[in-house]
């Protein structure tokens, strides 16, 4: 999952040279110009900008070097956008590098262009860590979406999840001269581009290379000679009629978006942390919904905590739900700063966690975790003793994992603060009791007897999510957690990060520290109880035995249980709600494993969304999963690779037991 960063050195102009591949990133003082020439210019973006009816307009791009293609065509939307006037229409770029450079060294490269500093700041402020994967990034107010995937073209490509009738309406295909990179331009490449492409796609690149003009025209594109920039003299540029369909990869997890009005009316039913992140994620496409909460205020069940510990799972292999977290959290960690830095209050903690390796089995697997190198050092790395005791201003006889990004939220202020960020309207007191569809849209109704429609809704109900009758065929795992409130005292009050072993500890605010957490199956009660105090603290004492001042720490009964909703695999569920009967009929010979072309898309319920089963990390992942869900919704681009989104689709668990004929 790592990627290796670029090496740069920089020439006598200050221009960025690639030494593995012997080539300028851009012309010397001129890659503005170049953009213009040859992407701008001969893609012909701003008169099919004026004539497109469609609200998203999507550019894949091949090498996103510094990114000046990106900024640089950022400008002329926002011109365009300015003179055209039209608030719906949204630009989505899709950029793949498999070799990313450095912050230190992209910020030293667009350093070169003040005149894109409104666009480059952005784009430094949200640079992602080098994991290998999708990173979406937002630009003018969510204007303009930038999906940056790190990994090497040929991999990235079959994992974007495509459309039947394609996805990219403009190829920037660039990176470094085919000379200098061959790995990068090959039939694959063209192929690839093709089944991307939507029909009328427009292509352009810099190169004349006499391969890349013929693989390009066998792919389906036709392909003419257009003047180059500066001194080239020649570049291509073209487009390629398509009339047939895209087969779907796995016809069973396709995402089939909403039918939806011009302005639909949108009810989020729910809360909570899921429901919050969902009107956030819409009102960024100007998009409002309401949120129906059954309790006299937001944030009342498992998303109540007021520190709740932030830091993803990772383990040593790099499986899909360890993939999904570290995705997640960088996605997450950008999302809560932006946030804050745009005047949106919450009490946090931006500290670091420390995964303590507290026993011999957990620092095994913590060491194995850090020799396989799975993770970039600036998402997680190995600290001795020593530096945990520096980094937590407490003595800690335990070296462990250390994750910067980590610390700690207060999950009221934070759910109410993304509220108030999407302008979204909230009801309380409404139990909703059922769910009907009637004449094309939703009836929800609710324990005092009134109804509301809504066109699209979505689930994002936490414990009570097996009580709706079209999900309780799901299988959602119910869990009972109980939070501590420690007084802050003696060395205690000294915490300065959070701490985690098999609960955690969070340091000091408003005089209490937070300790946690109990896990009862199957229990819904929500009353405050000594037993599992109890349990708190002995677990806490009992894997932090050779720290004296453990032993001093004392509960208060001011602490608090709620109920968290999981699932069987512990990853949450994201997507249209399955109507489960109707696709066990429909998917009763999986087991065969006949081709994909046997099976037809799945049956969902029409407009029925949810976000549902975060379990006890959802401060790392609803953010991005508002956002996968809120992207299906609208039929737009997946800020995941098709593996992964498979992994997060509801009806995973019927798909599995029909493969292995239980269902």
């Amino acid at each position: 999952m790592t990627i290796t960063n670029a090496n740069i050195r920089f020439n006598e102009n200050g221009t960025p040279y690639a030494t593995e591949f012997e080539d300028l990133y851009f012309s010397d003082a001129q890659g503005i110009d170049e953009t213009t020439h040859v992407f701008v210019k001969n893609n012909k973006l701003l008169e099919r900008w004026k004539e497109y009816s469609e609200p998203l307009f999507t550019i894949a791009e091949t090498g996103f070097g510094t990114g000046l293609n990106v900024l640089v065509t950022i400008l002329y939307f926002e011109k365009f956008m300015q003179q055209v006037g039209n608030p719906a229409f949204r630009l989505h770029f899709i950029s793949i590098e498999k070799f990313p450079i450095s912050h230190v060294d992209l910020a030293q490269a667009l350093s070169l262009y003040p005149q894109l500093e409104q666009y480059s700041q952005p784009l430094l402020e949200q640079y992602p860590i080098p994991v290998e994967g999708c990173h979406r990034l937002s630009f003018l107010g969510g204007k303009v979406i930038l999906d940056l995937w790190l990994g090497d073209v040929h991999n990235v490509l079959p994992k974007i999840e495509n459309k039947p009738q394609g996805l990219v309406d403009t190829w920037f295909l660039d990176g470094f001269a085919p000379s200098k990179n061959p790995e990068m331009w090959t039939q694959s490449l063209f192929e690839n581009m093709a089944l991307l492409a939507k029909d009328q796609c427009h292509f352009a690149t810099f190169t004349a290379a006499g391969h890349v003009k013929r693989g390009l025209r066998e792919a389906g594109f036709t392909v003419e000679k257009q003047p180059g920039h500066g001194r080239k003299r020649d570049m291509l540029a073209g487009s390629i009629d398509k009339s047939a369909e895209n087969l779907s990869r796995l016809p069973y997890f396709t995402r089939i978006p909403a039918t939806m009005n011009k302005t639909p009316k949108i009810a989020i039913i729910g809360g909570g942390l899921a429901g919050a992140n969902c009107a956030y994620a819409l009102s960024k496409r100007g998009l409002q919904a309401t949120l129906y909460c059954q309790d006299d205020d937001l944030a009342q069940g498992a998303s109540g905590n007021a520190q709740g510990g932030f830091y993803p799972q990772l383990n040593a292999e790099a499986g899909h739900a360890s993939q999904i977290h570290a995705l997640a959290f960088n996605y997450a960690s950008k999302l809560y700063k932006q946030l804050f830095n745009q005047g949106i209050h919450y009490s946090h903690q931006w500290c670091g966690t420390i995964q303590l390796a507290f026993n011999d089995k957990v620092a095994s697997r913590y060491h194995k975790l850090i020799n396989n190198q799975t993770w970039p050092e600036s998402l997680v790395h190995w600290i001795d003793a020593k530096q945990a005791t520096t980094l937590a201003n407490l003595d800690l006889p335990y070296p462990g994992l250390y994750i910067p990004q980590g610390g700690w939220i207060n999950l009221p202020e934070l759910v109410s603060g993304l509220v108030k960020a999407a302008d979204s309207k909230v009801e309380t007191n409404k139990q909703l009791t059922s769910l009907e569809r009637f004449n094309g849209a939703w009836q929800l109704n609710w324990q005092d007897g009134g109804h509301t429609d809504a066109d699209i809704v979505i689930m994002a109900t936490g414990s009570d999510s097996a009580d709706c009758e079209q999900m309780s065929q799901l299988p959602f795992r119910l869990v009972r957690g109980q939070v501590e409130n420690i007084n802050s005292q003696n060395q205690l009050a000294d915490l300065a990060t959070v701490l985690c072993h098999k609960g955690y500890l969070t340091p000091a605010w408003q005089g209490s520290h937070a300790l946690g957490s109990t896990y009862i199956k199957d229990d819904k009660s929500c009353d405050y109880r000594l037993t599992e105090q109890h349990t708190n603290l002995a677990m806490h004492q009992q894997a932090l035995t050779k720290c004296d001042w453990i032993h001093d720490i004392q509960a208060t009964t001011k602490g608090r249980a709620a109920i968290r909703c999981s699932t069987p695999d512990h990853l949450p569920m994201v997507g249209a709600v399955p109507e489960s009967s109707i696709q066990t009929q429909k998917y009763h010979d999986l087991y065969k494993a006949l081709p994909a072309k046997h099976y037809p898309q799945p049956i969902n319920h029409t407009n029925l969304f949810m976000l549902c089963g975060l379990g006890s990390r959802g401060l790392t992942t609803a953010p991005l999963c508002a956002e996968i869900l809120v992207s299906q919704i609208l039929d737009e681009p997946l800020p995941l690779a098709n593996q992964l989104l498979d992994a997060l689709n509801p009806n995973r668990f019927l798909v599995r037991g029909l493969i292995r004929r239980q269902g």
